[in-house]
């Protein structure tokens, strides 16, 4: 009984379990920030910093989104400015709609302004027969973006 209130008092994220998942991350940020020594550290339940030299030079944020019938998990990196740099799905457990996998897709997401949703919405195409999906990551980019910013902005 212990050991079980103790595993459960340390919060970590099934990506970190899973080790394809995190090997995917890790691969992913060594390659955007052009480093194989960036620290990923826990900001909360939402955030991790990647820093370098005790420098923070972006964010992360590993999280699920509603699909059709389950949830698929999906990774963004931003830079120290708040700016998206990448957006990956890790798993997506539908039968139909994995265009949203596509990486040539996600890439309209890299470096687009978020500071208007209507403006944001426009810019971002949909995807034909991942409608849900495609809805439910562009709201869920948007809204992590702004919760980011928030967060970086409150502690300044």
């Amino acid at each position: 009984m212990v050991v079980a209130l103790l595993f459960l008092s340390f919060k970590a994220s099934y990506w970190e379990f899973d080790k394809e998942s995190r090997e995917t991350v890790y691969n992913s940020i060594a390659k955007i920030f052009n480093s194989s020594t960036c620290n990923v550290e826990r900001i909360d339940d939402t955030f991790y910093s990647i820093s370098e030299h005790d420098s923070i030079i972006g964010y992360l944020s590993v999280t699920d989104v509603p699909s059709k019938f389950h949830q698929f998990d999906y990774y963004i990196v931003f830079d120290a400015k708040t700016e998206i740099l990448k957006i990956e799905v890790l798993n997506y457990r539908e039968n139909y709609g994995a265009e949203i996998c596509n990486k040539n897709w996600l890439k309209q997401f890299v470096r687009l302004p978020t500071e208007n949703y209507a403006k944001y919405n426009r810019m971002v195409d949909g995807i034909s027969g991942a409608t849900l999906s495609a809805n439910n990551l562009k709201q869920d980019v948007f809204r992590l973006s702004k919760l980011l910013k928030s967060h970086i902005s409150a502690k300044r």
